[in-house]
């Protein structure tokens, strides 16, 4: 999930390292979201012409990605529906 992973990146040290196209997909989606401010590298063809990507840094968490994790419900603090 792609909240998830942004709680990962307030938790971790910046600038972040992103490597994977499902992880650097979640990033695209967090940046276009305006939570973080993230530096992707475009697609590129390597010599086999096959299409790379390198890895993405994360720059900064942005203060609407932060509001957005305080609002986050903590699935873990939620008491169970017995009825």
């Amino acid at each position: 999930m792609c909240m998830e992973m942004l709680q990962k990146l307030v938790n971790g040290q910046l600038s972040f390292t992103v490597a994977g196209l499902s992880e650097i997909d979640k990033l695209r989606l967090l940046d276009a979201a305006g939570l973080v401010k993230a530096y992707i590298p475009p697609v590129h063809a390597d010599i086999d012409d096959a299409a790379r990507q390198d890895p993405a840094q994360v720059i900064e968490i942005t203060p609407r990605g932060r509001r957005a994790l305080i609002r986050m419900p903590d699935e873990r603090l939620q008491m169970p529906r017995w009825h």
